[in-house]
C-alpha cells in the first residue's frame, strides 16, 4: 500500500471513529477532552496506518513510549488507579530499555547476541501501536462510558472491526485491486515493473496469479510508461529472488535485444508497465556471446562486471562493451565471488569479474588504441566478435593473437632487435621454442645477423638446417680458453710477480683473435647466425672474462665499423649465466661488475649502432636489473616467484602481472616498444613447427623437458 492510499484509509478510520464517537457522546467535546479518542486516532490509527504499517523498530518502541507516556498525563486524577500506574511502569520499562537497546546496538538483529535479541523482540510486542494503544483505548473507554453501557460497546465494535478485521490489511487489499488486475488475467503476463536500477535496467514484482513459469535468460516485452514515444521493448531476464515475500525479476533491455525479434507494432494490446514473456522461440545468438553487465567501481582502465551468462568466459577472455557509437575492448584478469544485502537478512551470491582496458580496435593499424572514458553502470558485456583479417607489413610479425579471438599480436621487429627484447618463464612454458621462432622471424631480414651465446649446446643442434657458423674456431677457443685461465691465475699473484709482458702479449692475442673472428663472421655475406657456445657453466672469472672481452670487441666493432652494415641480435641464453644479478654471481664481485659494464654499453648505446638483445631467463631474479631494465619489451611467460612478479609489475602494473601464476601452456604477457599496441596484454603462441618436427602444442603441456631438451 502506497502513502497515497495509506492517507485515505487514514481518513476513512478518523471518520468512522469521529462517527461512533458523536453516537455514544452526543457531541463532539470528546476530541479534545477524552483520553480514549487521543489514544485512538492519535496513537493507535495514526501509528498503525502511517508511522509503523509494517512492524516496529527499537527507535519506534522508544518514541511510542515517549508519547504513551505523555497521553497518560492527560488522564484526569480521578481515574488514575492502581491499573494508570500499572501502564506508566511500562511505559518508562520502554522507554529506558529501547534506549538502552538503541545505544549497545550495532550489528543487525539476526546476528546479536541472545539477549538482545529477546528484549528487542519483547519491546517490538509489547510497544507497537496496536498493542500499546489498544490497551490505552479500551481503558479509557472503560473509564469513560463503564464496561456495562452502550458506549463502551459501540467503541469496543469499532476496536474489533480495527483490530481483529485488520484496517491496514483490508487496505492492502483493496490497494491490490487498484493494481492492474486485469493483465494478470492476459496468459503470458508476469507482473508489474516496480523500480529502475539504470535506464536499461528494470525491476519486475511478479504477480501471483501469473500462469508463465520463467527461467534466467527468458526474453519478454513491454511497454514503459517512462518512454516519451510508444514503443514495444525487449528484454532479457538476468536474475530472480525472493524478497519481502514476493518474488522478483530483473530485466536487461538493450537495442540489440530489440532487433532479435521481429517489430510488434500491436502496442494496444499491451498495457503499460506490464511485463510479458515472449513465446517466440529465441535466438541463440545473442546468449552465446552475452557475458554480464558492468558493476561498480568500475574505471577508465579497468572495469568490473556482474556475470550473467551461460557461456564459459575464462582468464585472458577479450571482452566488448560499447560506450556511445564506440566497441571498446578489455581483457579479463581476475574474477571473485561477492554476496550482495538486498534487505534485512536477504542476500544474494554473485559473481563480479575484472577486465582492463585494451581499447579501441584501429582495423586500418592493426593495433588497439586508448580510450579514455568508462562505461555506464549496467551497461552489457559481451565476448569479442571476430574481426576481418588484415595484411601486416614485412617490417612487423605477428607473434599470436588473443586467446579465443583471431585478433593478432604484433610487434615491430625492428624495435624488438635494436631496442632490446626480454623473454622469461620457467621452463616447460613454451619460452624457448618462441625464442627461437623468434629469432628465425630475424634472419628473414637479409641484413640481421645472429649472436647466439649459449652453453645448453641446444642452439647447435636446433638451428642446425641454418648451418650456424663458428664465430671462433676450435682451436682458437681451446687456446682462448687457456690464455684466459693463465691470465686469471697470473693476475693473483703479487704485481711483483707478475709477468707484465707475457700478460700484455695475452691480451693483445685475445683481443685481435675475438675481433678478427667477429670481423670474419660479420663480413661473411653466406653466414647468418653463429653460436658462442661457453665452455663451462659456472660463473668463473676466465668465464667472465672470455664474455666479456666477446661484448668488447663487439662493441668497438659497432662504433667503428657499423657492423658492416649488419643489425645485430646478441641472445643471450640462460641469461642468469651471462649477466646474474650481483647476489648469484659465484666469484669475486669485480670480475661480474666488468661483464655486466660491457654489455651494459650495448645495452644502453648499441641501439645507436644497430646492436640489440634477446634476453632469455627462468627467473628475473636471478638477472643484471642493469640490463633488464634496457629491454624495452617483455614477453613473460608463466612465472611463480614473487620477485619476478614485482618486477614485471613495473611493465605490465600489478592487476595484470597478479596473474603470471595462473597462465596456460603458450600462454604469455606483452608489454612495450616494439608492441604495436601499447599497451599490456595477453596473448597465446601458436603452435611452432621446428626443424626436428618438435612442436610447441597443448600436448606438451606436461612434457618431461629433461628429456626432450625443450621448453
Amino acid at each position: 500500500m502506497n502513502s497515497k492510499q495509506r492517507l485515505i484509509f487514514l481518513g476513512i478510520a478518523l471518520i468512522l471513529l469521529v462517527l461512533v464517537g458523536y453516537f455514544v457522546s452526543g457531541n463532539f467535546d470528546f476530541l479534545l477532552n477524552d483520553f480514549w479518542f487521543s489514544s485512538g486516532f492519535l496513537l493507535l490509527i495514526l501509528l498503525s496506518l502511517i508511522d509503523q504499517p509494517h512492524f516496529s523498530k527499537d527507535s519506534n518502541v522508544f518514541v511510542n513510549a515517549v508519547t504513551a507516556g505523555i497521553s497518560l498525563l492527560l488522564v484526569q486524577t480521578e481515574y488514575r488507579n492502581w491499573l494508570f500506574f500499572v501502564f506508566l511502569g511500562i511505559v518508562f520499562y520502554l522507554a529506558i530499555s529501547s534506549y538502552i537497546l538503541m545505544w549497545i546496538r550495532n550489528k543487525s538483529l539476526p546476528k546479536e547476541n541472545s539477549l538482545t535479541r529477546f528484549f528487542s523482540k519483547l519491546n517490538r510486542e509489547i510497544g507497537k501501536p496496536e498493542t500499546l494503544f489498544s490497551a490505552f483505548f479500551l481503558w479509557g473507554a472503560i473509564n469513560k462510558f463503564g464496561i456495562n453501557s452502550n458506549a463502551f460497546n459501540a467503541l469496543l465494535i469499532y476496536w474489533v472491526l480495527f483490530m481483529i478485521l485488520n484496517i491496514p490489511q483490508i487496505a492492502k487489499i483493496i490497494s491490490e485491486l487498484f493494481d492492474k488486475k486485469e493483465n494478470v488475467k492476459q496468459e503470458n503476463s508476469l507482473g508489474l515493473i516496480f523500480g529502475v536500477q539504470s535506464k536499461n535496467t528494470l525491476l519486475v514484482k511478479l504477480s501471483v496469479e501469473r500462469k508463465e513459469k520463467i527461467s534466467l535468460f527468458d526474453f519478454v516485452e513491454f511497454v514503459y510508461s517512462m518512454d516519451d514515444e510508444k514503443k514495444i521493448r525487449k528484454g532479457l531476464i538476468l536474475d530472480a529472488y525472493f524478497l519481502n515475500d514476493q518474488q522478483w525479476i530483473k530485466v536487461l533491455t538493450t537495442s540489440e535485444i530489440d532487433n532479435l525479434f521481429d517489430k510488434n507494432n500491436d502496442i494496444e494490446s499491451f498495457t503499460k508497465d506490464v511485463v510479458y514473456k515472449i513465446k517466440e522461440k529465441s535466438k541463440t545468438e545473442y546468449l552465446e556471446k552475452f557475458v554480464g553487465i558492468i558493476a561498480e567501481n568500475s574505471t577508465i582502465e579497468k572495469i568490473k562486471f556482474i556475470y550473467n551468462s551461460k557461456i564459459t568466459i575464462q582468464e585472458g577472455q577479450l571482452l566488448e562493451v560499447k560506450i556511445k557509437d564506440k566497441t571498446i575492448y578489455y581483457q579479463i584478469i581476475n574474477g571473485l565471488t561477492k554476496i550482495e544485502q538486498l534487505e534485512n537478512k536477504n542476500e544474494t551470491g554473485l559473481i563480479v569479474g575484472e577486465a582492463i582496458q585494451l581499447g579501441m580496435w584501429e582495423h586500418e593499424k592493426v593495433r588497439f588504441e586508448p580510450f579514455g572514458w568508462l562505461p555506464e553502470i549496467n551497461t552489457p558485456v559481451y565476448i569479442a566478435s571476430q574481426i576481418e583479417n588484415k595484411e601486416i607489413t614485412s617490417e612487423e610479425l605477428k607473434i599470436g593473437q588473443i586467446p579465443n579471438t583471431n585478433f593478432p599480436v604484433i610487434i615491430n621487429k625492428n624495435l624488438a632487435l635494436t631496442h632490446h627484447t626480454a623473454v622469461v618463464g620457467v621452463t616447460g612454458t613454451g619460452k624457448s621454442i618462441f625464442s627461437r621462432n623468434l629469432i628465425r622471424e630475424y634472419l628473414k631480414d637479409d641484413n640481421v645477423k645472429v649472436i647466439c651465446i649459449d652453453f645448453t649446446g641446444e642452439y647447435k643442434e636446433k638451428f642446425n638446417d641454418l648451418k650456424p657458423a663458428t664465430i671462433i674456431s676450435d682451436e682458437n677457443t681451446q687456446k682462448l680458453y687457456t690464455t684466459f685461465e693463465w691470465v686469471s691465475n697470473e693476475l693473483e699473484k703479487f704485481p711483483n710477480q707478475q709477468d707484465k709482458d707475457k700478460l700484455k702479449k695475452a691480451d693483445d692475442f685475445i683481443k685481435t683473435t675475438l675481433s678478427d673472428s667477429l670481423k670474419s663472421f660479420l663480413e661473411d655475406t653466406t653466414k647468418k647466425i653463429s653460436i658462442f657456445e661457453l665452455p663451462d657453466v659456472a660463473n668463473t672469472t676466465s668465464i667472465l672474462e672470455y664474455t666479456k672481452q666477446l661484448f668488447k670487441a663487439l662493441f668497438n666493432i659497432a662504433k667503428s665499423d657499423r657492423c658492416f652494415g649488419n643489425k645485430i641480435c646478441v641472445v643471450l641464453e640462460e641469461a642468469h649465466t651471462v649477466i646474474p644479478e650481483w647476489n648469484f654471481v659465484g666469484v669475486a664481485d669485480k670480475s661480474s661488475l666488468s661483464l655486466l659494464n660491457s654489455i651494459a654499453q650495448i645495452a644502453l648505446q648499441g641501439r645507436k649502432y644497430d646492436v640489440g638483445l634477446l634476453v632469455i631467463a627462468q627467473r628475473t631474479a636471478n638477472v643484471s636489473k642493469t640490463i633488464l631494465t634496457q629491454c624495452n619489451t617483455i614477453i613473460a611467460f608463466q612465472e611463480f616467484d614473487k620477485t619476478s612478479s614485482e618486477f614485471l609489475a613495473n611493465y605490465f602494473g600489478d592487476g595484470i602481472a597478479k596473474i603470471l601464476p595462473t597462465l596456460k601452456f603458450r600462454q604469455a604477457i606483452i608489454a612495450g616498444k616494439a608492441l604495436k599496441s601499447n599497451v599490456p596484454m595477453i596473448f597465446e603462441v601458436p603452435e611452432i613447427l621446428e626443424n626436428d618436427n618438435q612442436t610447441i602444442s597443448d600436448d606438451e603441456n606436461n612434457v618431461n623437458h629433461e628429456n626432450s631438451n625443450d621448453e
